[in-house]
């Protein structure tokens, strides 16, 4: 069986509103302050990437996943954060029909503001992710009570384009995975900008892959994704937002379709 990959790519890049204008996950939360993103996400399949990178035929997946993702500014350099994610997938194959909704990880962790250097903010982050449901019969996929443990640094820096106020951002983390399950990379990208006030246009890219020895009689796994989305205040404090994603390439891997809403809290 196919190993999939843990996050979906809305699950990967952070964002925070302060003041009314949505700035990326390299910035700290301010002190005191709270916000909080519940997304739904949709994605159906009916290809996935073989061993080779090529898209062949597969019966048809459709998954529905609900996030609530929390922040928290312990300091001005500080933030806490934290993810909660049900989810049930639904495939069909050789005329059979397989459901499964379960509770699916629980992650909490910290990223700290280092420095800023030539108008440019680093950052670094820690967190464990708690497995709570079965990913497969793949060797290589994750079981109920696996932890993983994952470390990545990011940078972020306000921009324009166009004209318009813009800002960029990049993340590489390393997931390092207990027992033989193979560990994972990954580097996101994001470009946002701002073409009015109350309006926010991202696009963002997610590559990820298995690293090191695996189980998995398919090899390695590695995906790439792309994802644009639409951001608009509503209120001071609260947005929602708009996407829809794709993976393009990949191996071992679901070549994914799908939408996402989310709404965006910040108190």
């Amino acid at each position: 069986m196919v190993h999939f990959p843990c996050w979906l790519i809305s699950g990967c890049i952070l964002f925070c509103v302060v003041n009314n204008t949505v700035l990326a996950g390299a910035w700290p939360q301010p002190s005191g302050a709270t916000q909080a993103i519940v997304s739904v996400t949709h994605s159906l399949a009916h290809r996935q990437y073989d061993p080779t990178g090529n898209a062949v035929s597969r019966g048809r997946f459709r998954k529905i996943e609900a996030q609530l993702y929390v922040e928290h500014g312990l300091t001005d350099y500080l933030t806490l954060i934290g993810q909660i994610a049900r989810s049930t997938d639904q495939t069909e194959a050789f005329d059979r029909h397989f459901t499964q909704g379960d509770f699916r990880r629980v992650e909490l962790g910290a990223r700290a503001h280092l420095f800023t250097w030539e108008e440019t903010l680093y950052s670094v982050d820690a967190l464990a992710a708690l497995h709570t449901a079965f990913e497969g019969d793949d060797p290589a996929a994750s079981r109920s009570g696996d932890i993983d443990y994952e470390f990545g640094m990011t940078t972020g820096a306000s921009t324009t384009v166009l004209g318009f106020d813009a800002f960029s951002e990049s993340r590489v983390a390393y997931r390092h995975r207990p027992g033989i399950r193979p560990a994972e990379a990954r580097a996101d990208i994001t470009l946002g900008v701002h073409f009015e006030e109350d309006w926010l246009v991202m696009i963002k890219s997610n590559t990820q892959n298995s690293l090191g020895k695996t189980p998995s009689p398919l090899g390695h796994f590695w995906s790439s994704k792309g994802e644009l989305s639409l951001v608009h205040t509503l209120q001071p404090g609260f947005s929602i937002e708009a996407a829809a994603f794709r993976t393009f390439l990949g191996r071992n891997t679901l070549k994914e379709t799908g939408l996402k809403i989310a709404f965006w809290y910040q108190f």
